[in-house]
């Protein structure tokens, strides 16, 4: 919902209804997000150090796998759906997905990090998350 307000009304001219296809974007865009967490998330709670020291670990190590890996491949990807004959293509596939990518990419790359140097979790050690996994019953 709040993708939709802003594409509406902060950056005007996105006449973009809720409908199926916003929907099954919406979620998609979840994934997306994920995607781009996940990676600075895990290798934040792998660093050793203060929260601070942490996050730019996390940042220096994973930040360029992020953005050449992942945002660039998503990028060209949704390029090529801006040259689509289809209105249908253009406003619910590209606009929204390269809003998606970019929001994203701003949530993984710059706020994730100053959260978690804020008020990121203690580190994790490598064999104590082994261990208390390894406890876990199999069903």
């Amino acid at each position: 919902m709040g993708t939709m307000w802003m594409l509406n009304e902060v950056f005007g001219s996105y006449p973009i209804e809720m409908n199926a296809v916003f929907v099954v974007n919406l979620v998609t865009s979840l994934g997306f997000g994920v995607e781009f967490c996940n990676h600075i998330g895990m290798n934040f709670m792998r660093q050793p150090g203060d929260k601070e020291t942490r996050a730019k670990r996390a940042l220096s190590d994973m930040g360029s796998s992020v953005l050449v890996g992942i945002a660039s491949t998503k990028f060209i990807g949704v390029i090529v759906l801006a040259f689509a004959p289809s209105t249908l293509f253009k406003l619910y596939y590209f606009r929204m997905y390269l809003f998606i990518i970019l929001l994203g990419l701003f949530n993984g790359l710059m706020f994730l990090p100053l959260v978690l140097r804020w008020i990121g979790p203690e580190p994790v050690s490598i064999l104590l998350l082994f261990i208390n996994l390894c406890r876990i019953p199999m069903r």
